[in-house]
């Protein structure tokens, strides 16, 4: 029997990085696809999959995912290609363009034409996987000339994967990357999101077969209140604390008055009643949670609506337990569609 795909988000800002590093050869057998990495401003991305690369031996690993403000496009393609080497042929670089408030109040960068800069990064960096030598002319990154990567037999087939959420940058996902990753996004509006990126492939005269679909879905076996409080509160940041761009994405799932509510909450500071006015609608559109079963048919309804691999990720300050038990009930050879 086939059994889909499946990935973790595994990050050392939830769980501690000594028992990710511990648990992480039970990631190969359980038969997961793929462990992403993520990297807001507290571990970085690379120190945790640098460990990973030796300490798992099939699943693919991933950035998922790093901004391309804070590093050059140069630096990054010597991490994406010394990653690959240590893992043998298993990375993927996830790559986004996060926002203004972290770009600049943390990394003290302009955030100016994410767009272009996208593009132009993207540009450097198949070029310097492909072994070549620069010679770009740009207008964010500067004018970059004669060099190449030193690494011996660079594997020019590293993965670009972009996080994408507004219609422009999707479209532009669709005509340079080799994946889009999607981020907490409801069953409903994934579904239709979908609909659009093949839309977006078409364009540009390239198939869906080769294209992945990586969305990080927040995810919880159980249902009891410990752990609704812990769904509900990270969602909560992603709806009051991270800008506009996810409390929009609430608004346009037609939940406008908790979209205000959840907002106007964080910034007076009442973080608890932020998360408490998140309704259990909004918890069953958009999480896979319950008892295993249920939460198994949740996972398999985004499978079944375009993900070519679900990323499974865990709420802020879960347990280790938590983490264990999510894993193993939700892991590929579980499941069968």
């Amino acid at each position: 029997m086939d059994h889909p795909k499946v990935g973790l988000v595994l990050s050392s800002d939830y769980l501690d990085p000594h028992k990710l590093i511990e648990l992480s050869p039970l990631v190969d057998q359980l038969g997961y696809h793929q462990i992403s990495v993520p990297e807001i401003w507290g571990y970085d991305a690379i120190s945790l999959l640098s460990i990973l690369a030796t300490t798992t031996k099939k699943v693919r690993l991933a950035t998922g995912i790093v901004n391309i403000y804070s590093r050059t496009p140069a630096m990054m393609a010597m991490t994406a290609a010394s990653l690959d080497k240590l893992s043998k042929g298993r990375m993927t670089l996830g790559i986004g363009v996060s926002g203004p408030a972290v770009i600049e109040n943390l990394h003290g960068q302009e955030f100016t034409k994410p767009l272009q800069r996208t593009r132009e990064y993207i540009s450097i960096l198949r070029t310097l996987f492909d072994n070549k030598r620069l010679n770009h002319e740009t207008t964010q990154l500067g004018n970059l000339k004669n060099f190449k990567l030193s690494i011996k037999d660079i594997n020019s087939d590293i993965p670009i994967h972009i996080a994408s959420l507004g219609p422009k940058n999707m479209e532009l996902t669709a005509e340079l990357a080799d994946g889009w990753i999607p981020v907490i996004m409801p069953l409903e509006a994934f579904k239709a999101e979908v609909i659009k990126m093949k839309e977006n492939l078409g364009k540009y005269n390239r198939s869906v077969d080769n294209f992945e679909i990586t969305p990080f879905v927040l995810a919880m076996i159980g249902d009891e209140p410990e752990k609704i409080a812990l769904i509900k509160g990270h969602l909560a940041y992603y709806f009051g604390g991270m800008g506009t761009f996810y409390n929009n994405m609430l608004r346009r799932m037609g939940f406008v008055e908790e979209a205000d509510s959840v907002l106007d909450l964080w910034k007076r500071g009442k973080v608890v009643e932020a998360a408490n006015s998140i309704s259990e609608e909004i918890l069953a559109k958009i999480c896979i949670y319950g008892p295993k079963e249920e939460a198994q048919e949740r996972l398999i309804n985004f499978i079944k609506a375009g993900a070519t691999t679900p990323l499974l990720s865990l709420p802020f300050k879960s347990k280790l337990e938590h983490a264990m038990e999510t894993f193993q009930a939700l892991a590929p050879s579980s499941l069968s569609i």
